[in-house]
Order: structure tokens, then C-alpha cells, then sequence
């Protein structure tokens, strides 16, 4: 059962930039032609109890819109695995990119075929070093967040198809984008035995909607406030989420525009199933704080918040 420890509210507003791609609404179908679409991938980092993660590897064959009443259309593709440590990629200033050209026309989903064999996670336990041990993706619905992403067979035997869901209405002549947080501390679970399990979670929203939210967790004494789930919530439901690290630091990417108060949850589940539960904190139940001043968000930057004392 979770256990709530505090409660930020916060309101902030996030701005659209010139030229940014944006996801279309569900009125008429688009018009014939071809548009182009970018698609921009980051992560938080990542903490898991008792172990030093340094690399969560994806190996990425293709990556897809999916929609239009057809096959997948392909963004972009490699010869061989494209394999990126995700933990690298931590801003919209430094990230993966994948653009292409569509069909214009109605998509209903972003997808990443994974090759499995270069999917790893390489960390440290104990003072062991353990690299590119195996990441195991089920091929089984995940709810994650909103209950955006599953997972499919993929394309054939070695692969994994991760999808995201979106809403793009793509017209003629115009450009769209899409940033996506592959929460990586969602997404894994130790499974014991040196086995791990991702059933990924994914967050996407329109690049002309999307801003990020950083910030500090720590205790009364002033240290830091390690593997605390940090929520962006809206009306009760989490639209994202991000997990202290060592310092206590915490990022939320992929955030539509709004107002959110911020849940930071010292005993939780992550939406892998993994059990977790905070280290150095003070709280032990819930306590309501209130931030008066507005933060205004712009797209591509990041708003941090005031520290909050768990």
C-alpha cells in the first residue's frame, strides 16, 4: 500500500516556442500528402535498491508511427542495433532524435523495435561490476502512466516492439513532434538472481505542449532524500514521474501544459511492480505544503522547483 509523505502544489504554466511540432486534434481526417515528423527521447536517472545503475541499453532497429489505416510507417532505421545508454539522454538539449516524413493522416501510436540481444543493463552491487546482463521485455500490455505503452512480439524472432500511444492528425505540409520520456525507473524490475525484467514506460506529449520540472528532495537535517517517487499529478491521476537519485535530485519530464501538484511518495510500486521504498527520509505520513509563487515553463527548458523537506 503507498504511502503518501508529502504533497507539493504547484502551478506553473508552460509556453509553445516558434516552429515546435504539435499533436492535432480528432476533427477531420488530414488531407493527402506528406508531413514530417520528429520524435525527441530522454530519461531521468534511475535508482534501484541497492544497486548502481550506469547504463540502461536499447538496442534500436527501427522506430515507427504507427496509424494512417496501414502498415507502420518508418521514421528512421539502422543497418545494425543502434545501441544508446538512455541514461545519457537527460534533456531536450541532449537527446535522441528520430524525424522523417509521413503520409499525412491520422497516427495513433510512436513505435521502437528493440533488438533484444543488445537490450542490457550493466550496474554495480555489492562492489561488483556486472556488464550487459540481459533486459527481458515481455511481450504483454503495461499500464504505465495514463496506460500509454505496451509492448508487442516484434518484428520476428530477436526483437521487441515498445509503443507509445499519441494523438497526431498530421496535415499536408506541416511539421510535428513528439518528446518521450522512457522512464527507465518505471520501467525495471530486479527480478533476483542477476535477472531483470523491462516492461517499459513511456511518456509522450507534443513538443509545442511539453516542459520538464526538476528538483531537490531532502530531510530536515538538509541530506538527501534517496529513491522517493516524485508525482506530477492532475485532478488525482499521475501524468509522470520521476525518482530521487543519491543526491536527491529528481527530474519530470514530458509534461503537458497545466497546473500539478507534486506527491512525493516514500513507500510505493513502481509501474514495473517493483517494491521500493525511500531511504533518509523524515516523514512518515502525509504533509501538505503549498507554493504560492507560479513557475512559468517554457518549452525545451526545464522549471525547478523549490526544495522540497520530506
Amino acid at each position: 500500500m503507498k504511502s503518501r509523505a508529502l504533497a507539493l502544489s504547484l502551478t506553473f504554466a508552460l509556453a509553445a516556442c516558434g516552429g515546435g511540432g504539435s499533436s492535432g486534434g480528432m476533427g477531420s481526417l488530414p488531407s493527402s500528402g506528406t508531413s514530417q515528423l520528429s520524435v525527441t527521447m530522454m530519461d531521468a536517472p534511475i535508482q534501484l535498491s541497492g544497486i548502481t545503475v550506469t547504463a540502461v541499453n536499447l538496442g534500436i532497429d527501427k522506430v515507427e508511427a504507427v496509424g494512417n489505416g496501414s502498415a507502420a510507417t518508418v521514421l528512421q532505421s539502422y543497418s545494425s542495433p543502434n545501441v544508446v545508454n538512455i541514461l545519457n539522454y537527460t534533456s531536450t538539449a541532449n537527446a535522441l532524435n528520430f524525424s522523417g516524413t509521413i503520409p499525412s493522416g491520422r497516427y495513433q501510436q510512436i513505435r521502437l523495435l528493440l533488438d533484444t540481444a543488445t537490450t542490457t543493463i550493466s550496474y554495480t552491487q555489492n562492489g561488483t561490476t556486472y556488464t550487459d546482463v540481459p533486459l527481458t521485455v515481455p511481450s504483454a500490455t503495461q499500464g504505465g502512466f495514463g496506460n500509454a505503452t505496451s509492448t508487442d512480439s516484434g518484428d520476428g524472432a530477436g526483437t521487441a516492439g515498445v509503443k507509445v500511444n499519441v494523438s497526431l492528425d498530421a496535415q499536408a505540409g506541416t511539421t510535428y513532434g513528439f518528446v518521450l520520456d522512457f522512464n527507465a525507473g518505471q520501467s525495471i524490475v530486479d527480478t533476483g538472481g542477476g535477472n531483470f525484467v523491462m516492461k517499459p514506460v513511456i511518456v509522450a506529449t507534443a513538443v509545442a505542449q511539453s516542459g520538464s520540472l526538476s528538483g531537490t528532495v531532502l530531510n530536515q537535517a538538509g541530506t538527501p532524500v534517496t529513491s522517493a517517487e516524485v508525482e506530477a499529478t492532475q485532478n488525482g491521476t499521475v501524468i509522470n514521474a520521476g525518482i530521487t537519485d543519491a543526491n536527491g535530485n529528481f527530474t519530470i519530464d514530458a509534461l503537458p501544459a497545466g497546473s500539478y501538484t507534486l506527491i512525493v511518495e516514500n513507500s510505493y510500486t513502481t509501474q514495473a511492480g517493483a517494491q521500493v521504498t525511500a531511504t533518509g527520509n523524515d516523514a512518515a505520513v502525509g504533509v501538505t505544503l503549498t507554493v504560492t509563487t507560479a513557475a512559468t515553463v517554457t518549452v525545451g527548458q526545464t522549471t525547478v522547483v523549490p526544495t522540497i523537506v520530506d
